[in-house]
């Protein structure tokens, strides 16, 4: 710990000259040592606090009386069991109840609504909840499979599947482990949520094994704004109920208006932010690929095909088949007398 500041001569001065002016003591703490973030409470505040005692100098301290905690009325209690769900949050909820929109997060009044709705239950969300499961990416090519045809609609089978369909298994897989999906995933607590994530996360990705790791991070976000889109549209139907059963409430049905109006807003914003992100990266997508193909398309491909040991086979026999039949070809030539005779360059007048 470390030891009490000691004052100066000047400052001392300063001290008794000013007590009449500055009897605030973090007033003159500040004044004193020329810094606004000091206090009664700093080491230089409690420096001060010792020279005022020892001179027997009267200074006042600020002191904020604790707001008392707030009880909710019974028809308030009656409001947030008729009202509280699943996207509406503990402070939407509290500026309703108490008819004041100036109420901030970690207020009186919304720690009075969220300890009545965690008490009550009301906060459970009747979905299975994802908080003991933890997401588990697929390492068999099996399931990865699996995820793409129950995930997109296709019927792809293992047994007769493509060197193409084979590498964007291949890398769906490694997609699926990248570092930030499996953070953003564990993330959703509701595994309607990470089920929803990770749907949209395969279809968006599956056939397209080029991508980038700054492309895989943006579908990411895209997939991301797909869970909000979801949030926001439940939260809004729930004040849209909740503005049909206020009819004859006035006030209630002003301050729901305006939650409406930024619900919408919210939605509208996120909607154009998909839409941005995947103009984007289609464009983005499009002329690589266009690059690609004029470059190296009918060599490339032929490389990857003989890559791979069971169209390297093929190739080989047809390769084989082709040889044989040449040969072939050529021993029926060789059997024909006319060829001969046309290979010695004897020709009929020549035997006549």
């Amino acid at each position: 710990m470390k030891p009490q500041l000691e004052l100066t001569k000047d400052q001392k001065e300063f001290l008794k000259e000013n007590i009449d002016i500055f009897d605030d003591l973090s007033e003159l703490t500040r004044r004193l040592f020329g810094r606004d973030d000091l206090d009664g409470r700093s080491r230089e505040g409690r420096a001060v606090r010792a020279y005022l005692a020892q001179q027997e100098l009267d200074y006042s301290t600020r002191h904020i009386d604790k707001k008392e905690d707030i009880e909710l009325s019974e028809p308030q209690k009656e409001f947030l069991r008729n009202n509280s769900a699943p996207g509406v949050s503990s402070v939407e909820l509290a500026k309703l109840c108490f008819s004041d929109n100036s109420i901030k997060n970690l207020s009186k009044e919304f720690w009075a609504v969220h300890n009545f709705i965690t008490e009550e239950g009301l906060d459970v969300f009747t979905e299975e909840t994802g908080l003991s499961v933890k997401y588990s990416p697929p390492k068999a090519d099996s399931k990865v499979l699996k995820k793409i045809n129950d995930f997109v609609g296709v019927e792809i089978s293992e047994d007769k599947m493509t060197v193409q369909y084979k590498r964007c298994i291949e890398s769906l897989r490694k997609f699926l482990c990248a570092p930030r999906f499996l953070q953003v995933i564990e993330t959703y607590t509701s595994l309607e949520d990470r089920d929803l994530f990770e749907a949209e996360f395969v279809r968006a990705t599956w056939d397209k094994p080029d991508l980038s790791t700054d492309e895989i991070n943006l579908y990411i976000n895209v997939c991301m704004d797909y869970i909000q889109l979801k949030r926001i549209q439940s939260a809004m139907n729930k004040l849209n109920r909740m503005f049909d059963e206020a009819e004859d409430q006035q006030d209630l049905t002003v301050r729901l208006a305006e939650l409406l109006k930024t619900k919408s807003e919210e939605y509208n914003q996120c909607e154009k932010r998909m839409e941005s992100l995947i103009s984007k990266l289609q464009g983005d997508r499009s002329k690589r690929i266009q690059n690609n193909v004029e470059k190296n398309a009918s060599i490339l491909n032929l490389v990857q095909l003989f890559q791979e040991e069971e169209e390297r086979l093929i190739m080989v026999k047809m390769a084989e088949m082709q040889k044989k039949s040449i040969s072939d070809e050529a021993d029926q030539f060789e059997k024909m007398p006319e060829w001969k005779a046309r290979v010695l360059g004897i020709k009929k007048t020549d035997v006549i």
